[in-house]
């Protein structure tokens, strides 16, 4: 488990890689072939989802494993349970619209910020609709008429553009999901990369089983590199809605 000088940037990168692309569906597979003459791209349909996700987490020296619980409510609500093992939970998280709440319950403290706080202070634009793309495997941003589309190999890569931020995103010509997402800023020489893989039906549709998130940031003109394995072992599709327990206790102070 991480010690208190290292949670904030562990817990703020476990945000962005929760249950990026997950397994499952009982329905009979018959195999992807999506191939058109423009971009195809699928989306997977929901209302609330839920999933079980194992992930290995490197930053220099820091390593970390745990499993994590995370339950979407599309477009609204993200929130999510962290274990690192021992089968105690380590800290819940819930993002929104607006912000996003993270509970450090092994140091027994909450930090919050607004997304223009949090992009404020690692120079990379975040955003609800960003990271709920990113844990689902969609494009982080509608696809547009003015989207830039080129060849590479016998991919096609969408760029897409917002404000500062440039998002290269590469769609197999089988799956017709996105397989990399590689994201930068005009603002500053911070990147991420996540590599898809390992794909598998979500009713009817390809949703990766496996993905390596790549953060690159730079802290007092060092550069330092994050990285994220994942493997997702359940998901669900829910029929009905969930509920996402959520309380700070009152002993819990504000980390600054």
């Amino acid at each position: 488990m991480q010690t208190k000088h290292t949670t904030k940037p562990f817990w703020l990168i476990i945000l962005l890689i929760l249950s990026l692309a997950l397994q499952g569906c009982n329905r009979k597979f018959l195999g992807f072939n999506f191939h058109r003459d423009d971009v195809l791209v699928q989306e997977i349909d929901y209302d609330y989802l839920s999933t079980r996700t194992k992930f290995k987490y490197k930053n220099g020296d820091d390593k970390t494993k745990a499993t994590a619980r995370m339950r979407i409510k599309k477009d609204s609500l993200i929130w999510f349970s962290l274990t690192p093992g021992v089968g105690i939970e380590a800290a819940r998280g819930r993002i929104t619209k607006d912000s996003l709440i993270l509970v450090d319950r092994i140091n027994k403290e909450y930090y919050a910020f607004s997304f223009a706080e949090l992009s404020a202070q690692y120079n990379f634009q975040f955003s609800y609709n960003l990271f709920q793309s990113v844990l689902i495997g969609d494009l982080p941003i509608p696809r547009r008429k003015g989207d830039q589309v080129v060849k590479k190999g016998n991919n096609q890569v969408i760029i897409q553009t917002e404000g500062p931020l440039k998002i290269n995103n590469t769609i197999g010509p089988k799956t017709a999901r996105l397989e990399n997402l590689y994201a930068s800023t005009s603002e500053s020489l911070n990147t991420l990369e996540i590599k898809y893989g390992e794909f598998k039906p979500l009713n009817e549709k390809a949703f990766a089983n496996k993905a390596l998130m790549i953060l690159t940031y730079f802290t007092e003109g060092k550069k330092q590199q994050a990285t994220v394995d994942i493997e997702h072992n359940r998901v669900q599709i829910e029929d009905s809605s969930l509920s996402f327990p959520f309380s700070i206790p009152d002993r819990y102070t504000l980390h600054k």
